[in-house]
């Protein structure tokens, strides 16, 4: 029959909270996940386009109107900005009839001709702002105050987006099988010291999941199936940019903002999928940080117009990937075996994402070593041996049927 498996990194103890037999998961399209975890974001071209870079004091011309701010609804952060920005002009110094201050030193004199405000801060200040503040809805509301603000608050907002991708790269990976028997760990996923800490715990799991009336033993020893139990890791969450920038728009639209002229000219800018950092114009590359071996999209792909940047229809990335961090004491996989997949030559590495340009930025490409077509023989014999000869278009008629109607199987 086969056992389950499921996506973790154990060692940061995160895991995914769901799974499956691994003929299922690589069948319907699972492993697609796997490219949103790993896939590190490029930030949008046009993201500085139309910057204004003069300080907010010469710059009053609120973002898409020339209303005031007190023209604005007095419950909305930006009333509550106006009024901060005030207080920072107070604070700052005294009023300004007081332009002129005097201090003294050994030597000289020093006229200060005017107070220092917040509009007089350099850019890097405002910037640094910004990162204080930690609810979206509010960093959002502050951009809205100016277009000034507004072109750091962009910034800011897709750094919010961009952070819910990549968040497993370059990070120790493995899909667990869940038939151990103890102190089995794939080769250097664990230090000496931490695999002499694991052999010495017990599982303190308080029921058996499978028999939850029954209280499970504390002595049964802890093993690499464990790091998948809520108990002891996170359980990430699989997330939709689009939907996520949706629930964000909503919620702003419930501060009393919706009709404003500001945040309507921005509200399409706020709706976000994961092609905004996926740029398809650019080569995308899997790469293994711990072999320092890379697998090109163009040679797993099964057709050219499959490759949309790190997302590949019908076989990708993903495929890849979880077809080699597999690990689990149990050779029962549920399907054909051609390649042990069970013991994954790659279980326990650390793998991105990324561009090829960006590559070539980072690393001395010489110390690389291209291993895409061994790795996509290695595919085609995986799905040659469940599927037969006509395995590619076994594969494109599972995945279309799995993907929402995305692409089309053409064969």
């Amino acid at each position: 029959m086969g056992q389950a498996f499921q996506l973790a990194v154990s060692r940061a103890k995160m895991a995914l909270s769901w799974g499956g037999k691994l003929r299922e998961m690589l069948s319907d399209g699972s492993a697609r996940v796997l490219v949103r975890l790993l896939a590190v974001p490029v930030q949008p071209r046009n993201l500085l386009e139309a910057s204004p870079s003069a300080p907010i004091r010469r710059q009053r011309d609120h973002c898409a109107t020339q209303v005031a701010a007190g023209d604005l609804p007095k419950d909305v952060w930006m009333g509550r900005y106006a009024k901060r920005k005030a207080d920072g002009e107070v604070l700052a110094g005294s009023s300004r009839r007081h332009k002129q201050a005097k201090t003294t030193g050994v030597h000289d004199r020093v006229d200060i001709n005017h107070s220092v405000t917040f509009s007089d801060l350099p850019r890097e200040i405002h910037r640094l702002i910004f990162t204080y503040v930690e609810c979206i809805e509010d960093l959002i509301c502050l951009g809205l105050a100016n277009r000034y603000l507004w072109a750091i608050g962009r910034e800011c907002m897709h750094d919010y987006y961009a952070s819910f991708l990549g968040r497993w790269a370059r990070r120790n990976i493995v899909c667990v099988g869940e038939d151990f028997r103890p102190d089995d760990y794939p080769p250097g996923l664990f230090s000496a010291k931490e695999l002499s800490v694991l052999r010495q715990t017990t599982s303190d799991i308080p029921y058996d999941f499978d028999f939850p009336d029954e209280v499970a033993d504390p002595n049964v020893p802890f093993t690499l199936h464990h790091f998948t139990f809520p108990s002891v890791s996170d359980m990430e969450e699989d997330v939709c940019l689009f939907n996520k920038s949706l629930g964000l728009v909503g919620r702003l639209s419930t501060l009393g903002i919706s009709k404003d002229a500001a945040f309507a000219s921005i509200r399409s800018e706020m709706r976000i999928t994961e092609e905004t950092y996926f740029p398809k114009d650019q080569l995308w590359i899997l790469r293994n940080l711990m072999t320092k071996q890379f697998v090109r999209s163009e040679a797993i792909a099964l057709k050219p117009e499959l490759i949309h940047g790190p997302n590949i229809n019908a076989l990708g990335f993903g495929d890849v990937v979880m077809s080699r961090i597999c690990w689990s004491t149990s050779s029962s996989v549920s399907m054909n075996d051609t390649t042990n997949i069970s013991r994954g030559v790659w279980a326990g590495h650390c793998f991105d994402i990324t561009t090829f340009v960006r590559h070539k930025d980072e690393t001395n490409e010489a110390e690389w070593g291209d291993v895409s077509d061994e790795v996509a023989s290695e595919i085609a014999g995986i799905w040659e041996s469940a599927y037969g000869a006509n395995w590619r278009e076994t594969v494109c008629n599972l995945r279309y049927q799995t993907s929402g109607h995305r692409f089309a199987p053409k064969f």
